[in-house]
């Protein structure tokens, strides 16, 4: 038996071994659990750009941060296109609302992630483990979210690897150090795992306007290149040296370590100065910043996802997934509500679907499943005969039928 496991948000917020003992947000109350984490009261996590952004648009003190609530989705979009419009004006850095609003983006990707390393830092999920128990090499997890709990619970049960797991391969890996991943023929002896929007462990370089008016990374080498955190256990070379401890595996500190490489040269007639403003308020790091400053890869929640930033890594996982879906016998859908917004998701159905000889059984597992059930019999044209209904939250319970 060939199965595929679709899994969604509403898989990860099973996850009750948080040492921070808040769950996984969702879009609408993101703020509001940011808010109840201690690193909200952090000083090294930047987010002063964002807050004088939704204090100069909506005309208020920036303490009102304290109380903000906006769908993140909706306000990273925002930010994005108004971003875009500043992109195509021309040399961004002669505008001062250009700029704010490239460094309030960039925040706003790392607060997501931030937000998710502190609330999966904890024992491993024990809903993802046994379903991973569950798995077989045949299988594949085909998931939206940008966490790593499904991960530690692949390593943890089967014999994934974070080098060799991801079908694409990264650079290398971070142990302590970087590890690069020299070996591209290791034979996969373990469930496959895609993750469609990237994820909270995947690191590459940042994001600078270019030329034409469009988005590039600021490494030299190929944009395909990208780079896994696995674990610290030591300090490690970040930016200005805000190095911090106290994290499992799979999670970090606000500030994932510097990639082991040198960043583009400066066009024809500019030069590249790096400068920090040191604040006497603010504790210094007591690590090093060798290296190329990283920031998370992530596809963030925004209706134009940026996918194309990446070269064709998630061309790859995404044309990936579809076969999977083309294949299993078995689709199960956990925790994902099939927004209609999500074209690209479905468009990845309805193409897996057409080229499709025979119908798979599809499990929706979803205490709502109605609207799910809908999209699979009138817009993908699957029997009700071959869709099954639980009513249910994913939990550690959760078995295959």
């Amino acid at each position: 038996m060939k199965r595929a496991i679709i899994l969604g948000a509403g898989a990860s917020k099973s996850y009750n071994k948080s040492k921070t003992g808040v769950k996984m947000p969702v879009a609408l109350d993101f703020f509001e659990t940011f808010r109840k984490l201690e690193i909200s009261e952090n000083p090294w996590v930047l987010i002063g750009h964002l807050i004088n952004y939704i204090s100069d648009r909506d005309k208020v003190d920036a303490l009102q941060f304290l109380n903000f609530s906006e769908e993140i989705e909706l306000l990273h979009s925002e930010i994005q296109k108004k971003l875009y419009k500043a992109l195509h004006r021309g040399n961004i850095f002669r505008h001062p609302d250009g700029i704010q609003q490239l460094k309030a983006y960039n925040e706003l990707i790392f607060l997501f992630v931030s937000v998710i390393n502190e609330i999966q830092n904890g024992d491993e999920s024990l809903t993802h483990k046994n379903l991973a128990k569950q798995l077989s090499t045949r299988d594949s997890i085909i998931t939206f979210n940008w966490d790593t709990l499904m991960d530690r619970a692949l390593m943890k049960e089967t014999d994934w690897n974070s080098g060799n797991g991801y079908f694409v391969q990264p650079s290398a890996v971070f142990r302590d150090d970087w590890i690069y991943n020299d070996d591209q023929s290791i034979e996969r002896n373990f469930p496959k795992l895609l993750k469609l929007h990237g994820s909270s462990n995947w690191i590459t370089s940042h994001i600078i306007p270019s030329k034409e008016g469009k988005f590039e990374l600021s490494q030299e080498t190929n944009v395909e290149d990208f780079y896994v955190f696995e674990r610290a256990t030591k300090p490690y070379a970040t930016y200005a040296g805000r190095y911090m401890s106290g994290y499992e595996e799979f999670s970090y500190g606000y500030y994932p370590p510097n990639l082991p490489l040198i960043g583009k040269p400066a066009p024809e007639g500019y030069t590249i100065v790096k400068s920090r403003i040191k604040n006497p308020l603010m504790p210094e790091g007591k690590s090093n910043d060798k290296g190329l400053y990283s920031m998370p890869l992530i596809i963030p929640p925004v209706k134009n996802k940026e996918y194309d930033l990446f070269g064709t890594l998630f061309t790859r996982v995404w044309a990936e997934a579809q076969r999977e879906i083309e294949n299993a016998e078995e689709i199960y859908i956990i925790g994902y509500s099939f927004p209609v917004t999500d074209i690209r998701t479905d468009q990845l159905f309805k193409s897996a679907f057409l080229k499709r000889k025979t119908f798979p059984k599809i499990i929706i597992h979803n205490p709502n499943p109605d609207l799910i059930f809908e999209r699979f019999t009138f817009d993908y044209g699957i029997p009700s005969s071959y869709i099954i209904v639980k009513k249910e939250y994913f939990d550690e319970t959760f078995k295959f039928e």
